[in-house]
């Protein structure tokens, strides 16, 4: 009887620890500046726009959170995240060093080095 309740419990801890995250209670995403309409730009050339959109993408518009939780039990969770368009802003803000509306491929390359 003993072997079976060891076991069962072995076998519900390993079914444990290939589900994490099995309940959250509550959970938000808020996204921030969501009406907020994408900066006209151009690019000096194609490959200018591609090493942009490159790097662009692998940036990540999440403004943090908070998170409160237990193994397997998120108890609340909430995470403030940029809008695409406010994402795009941000990136071309960084990006165009010397704000005159073109994006140069030099810029674009040395936008595409910067960690966030």
């Amino acid at each position: 009887m003993n072997s079976v309740r060891v076991l069962a419990a072995a076998l519900g801890v390993v079914s444990l620890s290939f589900l994490p995250g099995c309940l959250t209670l509550y959970s938000k995403t808020e996204v921030v500046r969501g009406e907020e309409p994408r900066r006209p730009i151009t690019f000096e050339n194609a490959q200018a726009a591609e090493v942009f959109e490159k790097a662009r993408k692998d940036k990540s518009g999440c403004l943090g959170g908070t998170d409160i939780s237990i193994p397997f039990i998120t108890l609340y969770s909430k995470e403030r995240q940029l809008s695409d368009s406010a994402l795009f802003n941000e990136c071309v803000g960084r990006c165009d060093t010397n704000q005159d509306g073109i994006i140069t491929l030099a810029e674009a390359q040395i936008f595409a080095q910067l960690k966030e």
